[in-house]
């Protein structure tokens, strides 16, 4: 009985990740009606958990009311998308604080130690379109590692939760046209990523914590300029900018 229980719950918890990587994904169009049926026949279940991770990922805010009782695509301002930065910035600046004061345990500093070594990796071979998935493990990686490690749950909650607002997190930020300009910016981007690591482990709270904070307002100044006054919102009258779209997304390799 209990194990028909557990695996129920685990058979729950995989329609809510699944259907959340495709919202964050682009898999659907903002104000997208999702109806259970499809989804259900997609994901090869039934309509209960795919009518209970709905109502998960409502409250999560990836959700929002739509026809029939059912649910839409949210869609997100600009502000908001800049909120979620700003939230990050103090939430994984704290992080680093925090390691800085406690310190890293081996294998949390092994673990670092390999993506910045996959990072560098894929720099010094040239980055291409084709480097896109194993770029964005690593960074998502890195900053997963530094957030969890602090053992802080409620931290490592709010942090996950600014993460689920498209273009905001270290995940789901591509570059989908590389050049020497993008290039750059991923050389940045990474050189941060050491930086913010030595000052974890020679101990320097202040200047961890200064260190991730200008690492994240870094990714949020590129959303900014080449978001800009193009596209006003994902909820305006233009065509809404999210993170399926190209154009947006040029130069924007992720930089956080």
């Amino acid at each position: 009985m209990m194990e028909g229980a557990s695996r129920a719950v685990s058979r729950s918890e995989a329609v809510v990740v699944e259907i959340r990587n495709r919202i964050l994904n682009g898999a659907f169009e903002p104000g997208f009606h999702l109806q259970e049926i499809p989804l259900a026949k997609a994901l090869g279940v039934s309509r209960t958990p795919i009518r209970e991770a709905l109502g998960i990922l409502s409250k999560e805010g990836l959700l929002e009311p739509g026809p029939k009782r059912g649910y839409k695509i949210r869609t997100f301002t600009l502000k908001e998308v800049m909120d979620a930065y700003d939230v990050r910035a103090d939430l994984e600046g704290l992080a680093a604080r925090i390691l800085a004061e406690r310190g890293l345990t081996s294998d949390e500093a092994t673990s670092i130690e390999d993506c910045l070594k996959l990072g560098d990796d894929l720099l010094k071979k040239g980055l291409n379109e084709r480097d896109q998935p194993a770029w964005l493990e690593m960074n998502n990686t890195f900053h997963t590692i530094l957030v969890r490690a602090t053992d802080n749950a409620m931290l490592v909650n709010f942090v996950e939760q600014s993460h689920r607002v498209p273009l905001a997190s270290s995940r789901h930020v591509h570059w989908y046209s590389l050049d020497k300009s993008t290039f750059t910016i991923a050389r940045r981007a990474h050189d941060a990523h050491h930086d913010i690591y030595r000052a974890i482990r020679s101990r320097q709270s202040v200047s961890a914590e200064a260190l991730m904070r200008e690492h994240i307002y870094f990714s949020k100044r590129l959303i900014s300029e080449h978001v800009g006054e193009a596209f006003l919102g994902f909820d305006s009258p233009h065509r809404p900018v999210q993170s399926g779209d190209a154009s947006s997304r040029k130069a924007l390799t992720s930089a956080t």
